[in-house]
C-alpha cells in the first residue's frame, strides 16, 4: 500500500471517528442525563424519609432505580450533580473506535434504539477501512523493520531465510514489549493501577479481547480526557499494527522453517 494511500485511509478514519463519536454523544447523551436526574432526586428522597430504616420492598425499588441508571450510562449519584457523563465527546470519539477496532471492551453500550442502529452501520464501515489501515502500517513496519536489519545489520544477510525470520521475530517482540511495558507505566500512573493490571489491560486491549473490566480514562475529566484518549487511540493503533507484522512475520517464518523440512525430507 501507497504511503499516500495509508495517510489518506487514516485521515478518512479520523474524520469519520469524528463524526461517529458527535452522533453517539448525540443520540445517547440526553437519556443518559435524564436518568441520572431521575435516580438523584430517588435517592435524595429515599435518604431523607429512610435514614434509620429499609424494608425489602424499599430495598428492591432503590436497586431497581440504580440498576436501571447503570444501565443507561450514569456512574455516579449521590451527593453529585454534575456526575461525570459516559457519552461525553471524548469518551462517545473513544467509544466508536474501540468498535471499529473490535476491541469492545462492554463497559459502555447504547441504550437508545438510535445509537443501537447506528453503531451497526458504523461499525459495518468502519471495521473494514480499519483492518486496511492496521494492515498497511503493518506492511510499512515489516518494510522498516527488513530496511533496518539488511542495512543496518549487514551480518544477517549470511542467514538462512528461516533464521532470518527468527532473528526479525525477537526484533518486533521487543518492539512490542516496550510498547506494552513503558506505555503500562504511564497508565498504572494515570489511572492508579498496579503495574500487573496496566500490563494486563494493555495484553488484553492490544489483541482485541477486550474483557471491560479496565478501562483508560475514567479517572480524567475535561479536555485532558480527550487528550488522554486521543494519545491512547494513537498507541492502541500502533500496537495493534505492530501486533499485526508480529503475525506476519510468525506466519511467514512458520511457513519458510515448514518448506525448508519438506524439501530436506524430499
Amino acid at each position: 500500500m501507497e504511503i499516500k494511500t495509508l495517510l489518506i485511509l487514516i485521515l478518512i478514519l479520523f474524520v469519520y471517528s469524528l463524526i461517529g463519536g458527535a452522533i453517539m454523544m448525540a443520540l445517547e447523551q440526553a437519556k443518559e442525563e435524564t436518568a441520572s436526574t431521575d435516580i438523584t432526586t430517588t435517592l435524595s428522597t429515599f435518604l431523607t424519609d429512610h435514614s434509620s430504616c429499609m424494608t425489602s420492598s424499599e430495598l428492591s425499588t432503590l436497586l431497581t432505580e440504580v440498576k436501571d441508571a447503570y444501565d443507561s450510562g450514569v456512574m455516579s449519584v449521590i451527593g453529585n450533580t454534575s456526575a461525570a457523563t459516559q457519552w461525553d465527546f471524548g469518551n462517545s470519539i473513544f467509544f466508536v473506535v474501540t468498535a471499529i477496532t473490535t476491541i469492545g471492551y462492554g463497559n459502555q453500550t447504547p441504550a437508545t434504539k438510535g445509537g443501537q442502529a447506528f453503531i451497526v452501520i458504523f461499525a459495518l464501515i468502519g471495521i473494514p477501512v480499519t483492518g486496511l489501515i492496521i494492515a498497511g502500517l503493518a506492511e510499512k513496519i515489516k518494510k522498516l523493520n527488513s530496511y533496518f536489519t539488511n542495512k543496518k545489520i549487514p551480518c544477517l544477510n549470511k542467514y538462512t531465510k528461516t533464521e532470518k525470520g527468527f532473528k526479525y521475530f525477537l526484533l518486533y517482540f521487543t518492539t512490542i514489549c516496550l510498547l506494552i511495558l513503558i506505555p503500562s507505566a504511564i497508565i498504572s500512573a494515570i489511572e492508579d493501577w498496579a503495574y500487573g493490571e496496566a500490563i494486563y489491560y494493555t495484553v488484553i486491549t492490544f489483541t482485541t479481547i477486550g474483557f471491560g473490566d479496565f478501562v483508560v480514562g475514567t479517572t480524567t475529566e475535561g479536555g485532558t480526557k480527550i487528550v488522554y484518549k486521543i494519545l491512547v487511540i494513537i498507541w492502541i493503533f500502533t500496537g495493534l499494527a505492530w501486533v499485526g507484522a508480529l503475525i506476519g512475520e510468525c506466519t511467514e517464518t512458520a511457513k519458510a522453517f515448514t518448506e525448508k523440512k519438506e524439501k530436506k525430507q524430499v
